[in-house]
Formats: C-alpha cells, structure tokens, sequence
C-alpha cells in the first residue's frame, strides 16, 4: 500500500555511530509529537506482517541497541544502519518513518523518509496541514542536503518533465535546501519560506503543480538542485 503523501530528506556519506543516530531519531520523534500539537502518538517498530511491532525505546542506549541490531553487521560502517518505526495517531491515521544512515559509501542513498497514511474515510493524514513544518524539522535533526514532500504524482509528473534520475534533488510542494544551496535560490521564488536552525531554507509553493514545475526549471538553472559529485563524497552541498 502506497501512503498519500511523502516528507523526505537526503544526504551524503557520513560515518556516523548507533548512540549518535539513536539520538537523531528520538529527536525525529519528539519533533513530529509537537508539530501534532502534543497528540498522544504511539510508536512501535515496523515489523513484517499484520502484527503490531514492539513499542521503540524512549532512552538512546535502547534505541542504539535496536539500530545497531538493523545494521548490515560488518558493512554497517559503509552501507549504514535501517531502521523503520511505526506511529499511530488516535484519529485512525499513522506515520511510517525510515532512516538509513551512518555509512560511508557514495553511492549509497542516505535518507531519512516518512510516509504519512491517511485514517479510512477520507480524513487527511497525519501532519498533512504542517508538510513544510515536518520537512524543516526532519531535515535540520538529520542535517540533510536536500528535502521534499510529495506524492506519487507530483513525483512522477516533475520526473517525466524533466527526465530526472530518481536520486536526483527536485522540488516537491515544499523543498528543502541545505546552507550553501540555499544562498543560490533567487529572492522572491516562494510564497512562503522557513528557515532552519543550520542555515537551510525550506520554500513552500502549496499544493500547486504548475508551480513545483516553474520552480523546478528555476532551481536547476540557479545550481541549487545539482545531485552531490561521487568524487569527493560529502554530506552536504
């Protein structure tokens, strides 16, 4: 099953540890409680099959514990750690989060992805009314180089338009980039800006296609969406 919508952040290589990485996701997590106005939100880890997960741990060396455990064993220092957590609001909708982490290697995707599902009955998603809000925050806890929210359509109609890779930074409804990026987005782009505690911009252009698509074309041509070079592998622009 597809979730309606996506916040997603990325970035390069950078060797991280468990304890450091356990710190970024209950931050994740206190972040999106707040941001649901301190709605109860129960979190447990993303199991395979209908059974509901074990509750996520509320101290770091728990949550170190259970990211180490999800890592590739001896390739986790260059592929990086996964590890995906469930959380469910009281209105019947819920949130899939999912980190992969901590690696060294340049060609691997580093991202931090949520997938917010909607209750039945056609009531949004959880979050859905704070999209931009929800990127600034899981980009600037996971220090990331680029962000977007989407869904599958916008994804697909900014990707046949402009015949990107599926790496490749692009803009959502709302796009996030990071410091140096940022200082090359030309003054006046978006109707609504937030900027994040390290420097990044997140620009919010709503829910209209026609301008994720101008502001695509914008962007690209401004040299803010440029993927990060292989050689000379680094987190961020």
């Amino acid at each position: 099953m597809s979730s309606d919508v996506v916040v997603k952040a990325s970035w390069g290589p950078r060797p991280e540890s468990p304890p450091r990485l356990a710190e970024r996701w209950l931050a994740t997590l206190g972040a999106l409680g707040k941001l649901s106005d301190s709605v109860e939100v129960e979190w447990r880890w993303d199991v395979d099959g209908d059974d509901a997960g074990p509750p996520v741990p509320k101290d770091a060396e728990g949550f170190a514990a259970a990211v180490e455990a999800g890592g590739p064993e001896e390739d986790a220092d260059i592929l990086g750690w996964t590890a995906a957590a469930v959380g469910s609001w009281r209105s019947g909708g819920y949130v899939r989060a999912r980190v992969r982490a901590g690696g060294s290697d340049e060609y691997t995707p580093f991202t931090a992805v949520l997938n917010l599902f909607p209750a039945a009955g056609g009531q949004p998603g959880p979050l859905a009314d704070r999209l931009p809000e929800v990127l600034a925050a899981l980009a600037d806890v996971w220090d990331a180089d680029t962000g977007l929210t989407y869904d599958r359509d916008l994804f697909n109609a900014v990707k046949s338009a402009y015949g990107l890779r599926n790496s490749h930074p692009r803009c959502g409804w709302a796009v996030f980039l990071s410091e140096n990026r940022a200082a090359l987005v030309p003054a006046g782009l978006a109707p609504r800006r937030i900027e994040t505690a390290k420097g990044g911009l997140v620009l919010d252009f709503g829910r209209s296609t026609d301008l994720v698509l101008a502001a695509q074309r914008t962007l690209a041509e401004a040299g803010a969406l440029k993927p990060l070079p292989v050689s000379g592998a680094r987190p961020k622009w």
